[in-house]
């Protein structure tokens, strides 16, 4: 696929919708504001993986990966962090979207549902050249895509087309061999459809890399990935690869006894 040209070295508007996690995100997103100064961004939280508007699905979910006691230090390490950040205490790292968005100079909002009318008109009004998903927990839809005016673009910590769904890194890191990486691709009503833009591999072993060292990874590399295609796209003209729907795996959130077979072959969570 070859898009039209843009304007050469053109600072674009671009909207980030994110999940609310204090963990790898916010400074991602700070990474990539920082990398881009003169354009336009605007941050968008939604509620995701950190959230108390999901507490029984992020419970069961992580419940089930961590362990009990697994469990309770990450849970308090994000509230200890989520209350960093609300009570703007000195921290080498962004510690909530709101706040990376203020250290960066970006617009901030948080808003519940994407796809809503509501969700739809905030982003009509910001008039955005480009959407980027960054862990963003909602797919969307086609009215939502359909708004900026280039493209809408997904950061994926896979190497896309294998291991579509959530997350990929836990299932990158479960293969034999292991295999990982990011893309960063179009996107469509799909899950983690759309054809390629970049793709970078991150070389790793069960042995040396704990799924936290590679989510670490893999958002930092991501946020450069980022910066790089949002470059090609204000240039115009990019060409971009297939990622077929009918092709490589799809996964969802690893249960428990995922978990169990990956700690036989030697994987570590932490």
């Amino acid at each position: 696929m070859t898009a039209e040209p843009t304007h050469p070295e053109r600072a674009l508007r671009v909207v980030l919708l994110c999940d609310d996690e204090p963990f790898e995100i916010p400074p991602a997103v700070e990474r990539i504001i920082r990398a881009l100064p003169g354009w336009a961004f605007t941050v968008v939280s939604l509620p995701g993986h950190a959230s108390f508007k999901e507490t029984k699905v992020n419970l069961r979910r992580y419940l089930g990966l961590y362990g009990p006691f697994g469990f309770a230090v990450r849970a308090f390490q994000m509230l200890a962090l989520k209350a960093t950040a609300r009570l703007g205490l000195p921290a080498g790292r962004p510690h909530s979207l709101r706040q990376a968005a203020s250290r960066s100079g970006a617009g901030f909002a948080s808003l519940d549902r994407i796809n809503s009318p509501a969700g739809r008109a905030f982003l009509e009004n910001l008039a955005p050249d480009v959407i980027v998903s960054i862990a963003c927990p909602q797919i969307l839809r086609r009215k939502v895509l359909a708004i900026p005016r280039i493209c809408a673009l997904n950061l994926h910590s896979a190497l896309l087309p294998d291991n579509r769904g959530m997350l990929p890194t836990f299932w990158s890191l479960a293969a034999d061999p292991p295999r990982a990486g990011v893309t960063l691709h179009l996107m469509t009503p799909e899950l983690d459809g759309g054809e390629i833009l970049l793709q970078r591999e991150i070389p790793v072993s069960r042995e040396e890399v704990s799924l936290h060292d590679l989510i670490h990874q893999a958002k930092r590399k991501g946020a450069d990935l980022v910066v790089e295609g949002l470059r090609i796209v204000a240039e115009g003209g990019f060409r971009t690869l297939p990622n077929p729907p009918d092709s490589g795996s799809r996964n969802g959130f690893p249960t428990r006894r995922d978990v169990i077979a990956f700690r036989r072959k030697g994987g570590r969570i932490w």
